[in-house]
């Protein structure tokens, strides 16, 4: 165990921002959501981080630190439990029913509760963040809104070229692509790629993404 706490560590000092939490209104909400303190990886799930873990890669467009895609969101899950377990980290989805459709969460001392009930602040382990805590931390979160760019129009910029690899600046305009990660301007909190590059699972889902979660499409997390 102690030497999984030390892997944990370097990993968190390498690749982990701590990301102050707060109030805000989302762009999907008409009121306000609170945010608590959470942990947030710097780059999208590169295909080396993948690949460790998961000991496969199913991206079409190849290469070690470009992002993972192709993946389906229940295999993002799946992910972020073998990660956790890798870690000696409590894994927060309860997956053995996951070909029925059916997901549960595990929170700390053992407890197994639906999603609906579920209170992430008593789970452990890696997991996908939630459409609110996506948008905060995209946005900039408490550091953006006391510098008074919250609002930017794509993460950590009104420029889209300064933060985002998209179709006009990938290299060639007619042949989609990907990116290494990192490459551009992060946004006010450290954080890469979060506009641009491929799209990002989030755990929770609009009526777009709960139409899809079964496809695994050109998305990360």
């Amino acid at each position: 165990m102690e030497n999984k706490e030390i892997e944990l560590k370097k990993f968190e000092d390498e690749y982990m921002i701590k990301v102050k939490g707060g109030k805000y209104k989302p762009s999907f909400a008409n009121e306000l959501k609170e945010v608590f303190d959470i942990e947030v990886c710097k780059y999208l799930t590169t295909q080396k981080m993948w690949l460790e873990v998961m000991e496969n890669n199913p991206s079409g467009f190849k290469g070690d630190n470009r992002p993972v895609e192709t993946v389906s969101w229940w295999e993002a899950l799946e992910y972020c439990n073998k990660l956790s377990e890798k870690y000696g980290l409590e894994p927060v989805y309860e997956l053995s029913k996951s070909s029925e459709g059916t997901l549960m969460i595990k929170e700390l001392e053992g407890k197994i509760v639906s999603p609906d009930k579920a209170n992430f602040k008593n789970t452990e382990g890696f997991r996908l963040p939630t459409e609110v805590e996506w948008e905060w931390f995209a946005s900039g979160g408490q550091k953006a809104i006391e510098q008074g760019t919250f609002n930017y129009i794509y993460s950590g910029s009104n420029n889209i070229d300064e933060v985002a690899w998209y179709y006009e600046n990938i290299g060639k305009f007619d042949v989609a692509s990907t990116k290494n990660v990192g490459l551009k301007k992060s946004n006010q909190l450290g954080l890469y790629d979060c506009s641009g590059n491929v799209w990002e699972w989030c755990y929770d889902a609009t009526k777009f993404i709960e139409d899809i979660k079964t496809i695994a499409y050109t998305f990360n997390l």
